[in-house]
């Protein structure tokens, strides 16, 4: 009997193996790999791809299309079928920049850092072991950070949002006290990143409220009012170095590091602070992921 099985489990074997031999020679024809049905998909992007738009705009294919195809999106004092056509009198708009500056970068590397996605890629709402998030994802987000040098990630949480805007104002919420009575007040030295003001503004809470320019309150921290200090560091949009001005147990820091990544600062030591926000459009220009 055990060398029947014994028969079977070496029959079974070489059939696998016989069957993976055969797949392989069918994917592999005339001395390249043949894809199957991510061939079309390829084959697809490649050619959207391929669709000139005088380096002033691209074409995507998610984007406008026009009978049947896709058509050039013009950047910005752009205009025309292939956005050849410079908008006269177009005035630059220094309050806010797309990251595509480093588009070129990611048009060099076209075929390492493509991905092909299935229409059935993850469609769970958790990951095998019930989590909400990739912990291969949050692995590499903390490699990211040690190869760069600029955030200490040992024994804290990687939190995820909507792009960093998100982030901030749960960061407000989060450290923000439930008495309407004393509501804390949110603060960012001058000059500061808009949105601190228009998006606590927009809420309207009662729990915060904006409150401007930190060094109006810094002989203040000591008293019993709460103060949500924001500390962007390289501050946007002066490009200089910040720390946090109020100190005392009334205070809590929102840390804003956006920008703190070696292609856009030198980055003097790694960043250790309780609350850090960073975002992927900073890093590699893909402000469209809206991922933070």
């Amino acid at each position: 009997m055990a060398e029947i099985q014994n028969f079977k489990y070496t029959l079974c074997l070489s059939c696998s193996l016989f069957v993976n031999i055969l797949v392989a020679i069918n994917l592999y024809v005339h001395g390249r790999w043949e894809h199957g049905w991510s061939k079309s998909a390829a084959a697809e992007a490649e050619a959207v791809a391929a669709i000139s738009c005088s380096g002033h705009g691209r074409a995507f294919l998610d984007g406008l299309v026009v009978e049947g195809l896709p058509v050039c999106e013009c950047n910005a004092c752009f205009r025309g079928p292939d956005c050849s056509e410079i908008l006269p009198g177009c005035v630059a708009d220094a309050d806010s920049g797309d990251p595509i500056f480093l588009e070129p970068f990611w048009v060099q590397h076209a075929a390492s850092s493509a991905i092909v996605v299935a229409g059935w890629h993850r469609m769970s709402y958790e990951f095998q072991d019930g989590s909400l998030v990739s912990k291969e994802l949050e692995k590499h987000i903390r490699k990211v950070h040690a190869v760069a040098g600029n955030a200490v990630t040992d024994g804290r949480f990687i939190i995820f949002g909507v792009g960093s805007t998100q982030l901030l104002h749960a960061a407000v919420h989060a450290f923000s006290s439930d008495n309407p009575s004393s509501p804390a007040r949110v603060v960012a030295s001058v000059p500061y990143y808009p949105v601190y003001k228009s998006q606590t503004e927009f809420f309207q809470s009662t729990d915060y409220n904006f409150n401007g320019d930190t060094f109006l309150w810094k002989n203040t921290s000591d008293s019993p009012m709460n103060f949500i200090e924001f500390v962007t560091s390289p501050n946007n949009p002066d490009g200089q170095l910040k720390k946090a001005v109020l100190q005392g147990p009334s205070v809590k820091t929102i840390h804003d590091l956006a920008y703190y990544w070696p292609h856009f600062t030198a980055i003097p030591a790694p960043a250790d602070e309780d609350l850090m926000i960073f975002t992927l459009s900073k890093l590699t220009g893909h402000a469209g992921s809206r991922f933070g």
